[in-house]
C-alpha cells in the first residue's frame, strides 16, 4: 500500500525471508501493510487469510513468530533493524497455505470432535490431526533456563491504567495537586484514539498530546509504554512489560482506570477479510505514513457517524464515504467490493481494496470490573456506572468512554477535573 511519506529513518526488517523497509521505531505491521503484506495470519481452523483489524492489540490478524517468540502482535512490536518475521500457522506459504483446503471441503463447517467418530481406530486418527491443524505457532526456541525471578512489590501515590484521552487529562489534573503520577499503556506511543486523531491532524487532541508530552518530558508525569496492567486482585495491581524486567505487584494509594474502548463490529458476510479493518485503525495507519490502500471505502454505520472516519476523510479526501450497512464483502485473499445498503440509494456495490467500518465502540471495562465497579448494559456494550468524579471504591476511580464519556476534550477534561477534585 502506498506510504504518504519516505520512512525518515529505514530499517531493514524480514517477512518470511522477504526484505521489508520500515520505518525505526513504528509498529512492524505498519512497514507490513505499507509493503502490501495485508494476508498476515490464518484462521486456526479453516486457515483462512487474516489481516490486522484494529492496530490495538485486540484482534488477532497481525499474529505472528518474531524473533522466534509465537503468537506475537506485531502492532506491538517496534521496528528496528534485523526484526525477522515469520507467518506461523500454515502449510506451504503465506499466500499458498495448502490447509485452506479444509474450508472447501467442508463448506458447512466441521465439528472434528464428530468427524467419522463411528469408524473404529479413525476418530483417534483424525482428531490428532485436527489438533495440529488448528495449532497457533510452534513453541519458542529453548534457551538455557534462567533463575526464577518473584514479582516485585511496590508502592504508588498514582497509577493511570491507559494513556489515552481519559487517562491523560486524569495525569496531569491530579499531577497539578502535587501528586506523583505514574501512566502505564500498552501501546508503543501515547494518546490512545486521542493521539490516533492528532496524528491526523485533528487540532484540539494535538493540543491535549503535546500538553501530556510536555509534562512526561519535564518528569511531572512518569509514562511507561509496552506495559500491561493484567489484573486487579483486591488492592494489587499486577503489571508486567516488554521491557521492563520482572512483573510488578503495585499498590497505588489512588487508581485511575481509562482504559477506554474497542472497537465495534458489524457482522456481514465476508467481514473477516484482510483489508477491513476500523476508521480508527485506518486513521492510525495515515497518522504513521501509511495509507490502507489505493481505493479506499469508509462505511459508516447509519447512526453511528464516529470522529475517526470524518478524520481520515478531511486528511485523505480520495477516500470514498458511505453511510449504510454493509451486506457483503467480496474477495479471497482481501477485500476487493463491498455490497451497502443505504437509505437514499438502496444497494450499492463498490470496488475496494480497503474497507473502513465505523461502528459504536464497546467499552473495555474488564478491569473496571475486576476492581468492583458496577457495569450497565447498552446498545454498544457494558459501561462502568461509576458515581460523580469516577469513583468505583475507595481510592479506586472509572473515567472516560469505558463509562460512557464521549471522545471530546472538552468532556474528557471536565470529568479528569471533577475526578481530581474528589481526590
Amino acid at each position: 500500500m502506498p506510504r504518504t511519506r519516505a520512512p525518515r529513518d529505514p530499517v531493514t526488517i524480514w517477512l518470511d525471508d522477504e526484505a521489508v523497509v520500515a520505518e525505526r521505531g513504528e509498529p512492524a505491521v505498519t512497514a507490513l501493510v505499507a509493503a502490501g503484506r495485508l494476508a498476515l495470519a490464518r484462521s486456526p481452523k479453516f486457515h483462512r487469510p487474516r489481516g490486522p483489524t484494529c492496530l490495538a492489540g485486540a484482534c488477532e490478524g497481525c499474529l505472528a513468530r518474531v524473533n522466534d517468540v509465537p503468537n506475537v502482535m506485531t502492532c506491538r512490536v517496534p521496528a528496528e533493524e534485523g526484526l525477522r518475521i515469520e507467518t506461523q500457522n500454515v502449510v506451504g506459504s503465506r499466500d499458498t497455505d495448502l490447509l485452506r483446503a479444509a474450508d472447501w471441503f467442508f463448506p458447512d463447517g466441521m465439528n472434528h470432535h464428530e468427524l467419522m467418530a463411528g469408524v473404529p481406530g479413525i476418530r483417534r486418527v483424525v482428531q490428532g490431526v485436527a489438533r495440529q491443524v488448528a495449532g497457533i505457532g510452534r513453541l519458542p526456541a529453548l534457551e538455557p533456563r534462567m533463575a526464577e525471578v518473584p514479582a516485585r512489590r511496590r508502592d504508588a501515590d498514582v497509577l493511570v491504567v491507559g494513556a489515552g484521552a481519559a487517562g491523560m487529562t486524569a495525569a496531569m489534573e491530579l499531577a497539578k495537586r502535587g501528586r506523583h503520577v505514574e501512566v502505564v499503556d500498552d501501546d508503543l506511543a501515547p494518546g490512545g484514539s486521542a493521539g490516533v486523531l492528532a496524528r491526523v491532524g485533528e487540532a484540539a487532541w494535538r493540543t491535549l498530546l503535546a500538553a501530556f508530552e510536555e509534562q512526561v518530558a519535564k518528569g511531572t508525569i512518569r509514562l511507561r509504554l509496552r506495559t500491561t496492567a493484567a489484573g486487579i486482585y483486591g488492592d494489587d495491581v499486577l503489571v508486567g512489560g516488554a521491557e521492563n524486567g520482572p512483573l510488578e505487584v503495585v499498590m497505588a494509594r489512588t487508581l485511575v482506570l481509562a482504559t477506554g474502548c474497542h472497537d465495534g463490529a458489524l457482522a456481514f458476510e465476508g467481514n473477516d477479510l484482510p483489508g477491513i479493518m476500523s476508521a480508527r485503525a485506518g486513521c492510525r495507519l495515515l497518522g504513521q505514513g501509511v495509507a490502507p490502500g489505493r481505493k479506499i471505502v469508509m462505511v459508516v454505520a447509519e447512526g453511528d457517524a464516529g470522529p475517526f472516519s470524518a478524520a481520515f476523510a478531511r486528511a485523505h479526501p480520495e477516500a470514498m464515504r458511505v453511510i449504510g450497512l454493509p451486506l457483503r464483502a467480496g474477495g479471497r485473499a482481501s477485500v476487493k467490493s463491498v455490497l451497502v445498503a443505504t437509505e437514499d440509494d438502496g444497494e450499492r456495490e463498490l470496488a475496494c481494496d480497503a474497507l473502513l467500518l465505523e461502528a459504536p465502540p464497546a467499552p473495555a471495562v474488564g478491569l473496571a470490573i475486576e476492581a468492583g465497579a458496577e457495569v450497565t448494559r447498552a446498545r454498544a456494550g457494558f459501561f462502568v456506572t461509576a458515581t460523580p468524579g469516577g469513583r468505583v471504591r475507595d481510592g479506586v476511580f472509572a473515567l472516560g468512554e469505558a463509562c460512557g464519556t464521549a471522545l471530546d476534550p472538552a468532556a474528557m477534561t471536565n470529568s479528569a477535573i471533577a475526578m481530581a477534585e474528589l481526590v
